[in-house]
């Protein structure tokens, strides 16, 4: 789907508090409070397959598609992707999934994240709300607040998540606690 419409603050804000939303729907608030989130274990919870292929391009990290008929969607994600990769995409379309998931038993939709030039400027609306969903998802901005008033280093938060040095280079930078 092409929609070139510019993702605004709100929308993103709105994108984050989504990805707070899904997190206590599928944890709760007792759930594991140390990162880092378990995606599978969330996709699993809502009833989604996801499908680790080796079939997809290599400018393709995966993608969500609902068939006709079907309740819930498939995410297939790229086995020749890094593990962090394969986490952010997860998280990634669980945020087309989260937003679209009131479309009626009878809709079809399938967004399919490729890695270009256009994915990296973050013009495409949908794809820079799914992208603000994963990165409150998978690097909540409380936890990172907590930790970044601890020094915790570049490193050690970037283990500890899960997440590739450019995911955590824009969730600081998004958050304004790194500055480039």
């Amino acid at each position: 789907m092409s929609n070139e419409r510019r993702c605004s603050m709100s929308d993103v804000q709105q994108a984050i508090e989504a990805a707070v939303q899904l997190r206590l729907k599928t944890i709760g608030e007792d759930g594991p409070t140390t990162p880092p989130i378990d995606v599978m274990d969330i996709a699993n919870r809502l009833g989604i397959k996801v499908e680790v292929t080796p079939k997809l391009k290599n400018n393709i990290d995966g993608f969500i598609l609902k068939k006709k008929d079907e309740d819930i969607p498939t995410i297939y994600v790229n086995k020749n992707s890094s593990s962090v990769r394969q986490r952010f995409t997860i998280a990634h379309e669980l945020g087309h999934y989260w937003k679209n998931h009131v479309i009626d038993k009878n809709s079809e939709y399938g967004y399919v994240d490729f890695r270009n030039e256009q994915s990296s400027k973050g013009t495409n609306y949908d794809e820079r709300w799914a992208n603000s969903f994963a990165a409150e998802l998978l690097m909540p901005a409380k936890f990172l607040y907590i930790v970044w008033a601890s020094n915790w280093s570049i490193d050690k938060i970037k283990k500890s998540l899960e997440v590739s040095d450019a995911a955590l280079g824009n969730r600081l930078t998004n958050l304004g606690l790194l500055k480039i």
